[in-house]
């Protein structure tokens, strides 16, 4: 059980470091094309991933 928390750990801060190049990105791209407002898009759905993932710990 322990070893499963320590890796819950790992994925939620991983995903915590992606959330904040998502925002960089997404504020980059949302701008431009459609495609750029399309990957904004995904890339804010990784941040409510993050999200989602920290209130497991």
């Amino acid at each position: 059980m322990g070893k499963a928390v320590v890796q819950i750990r790992e994925v939620v801060d991983h995903l915590q470091t992606l959330a904040v190049q998502a925002d960089t990105l997404s504020i980059k791209y949302e701008l431009e094309s459609n495609r750029g407002q399309e990957l904004a898009s995904l890339l804010r759905k990784i941040r409510v991933l993050s999200i989602r993932a920290k209130s497991y710990l």
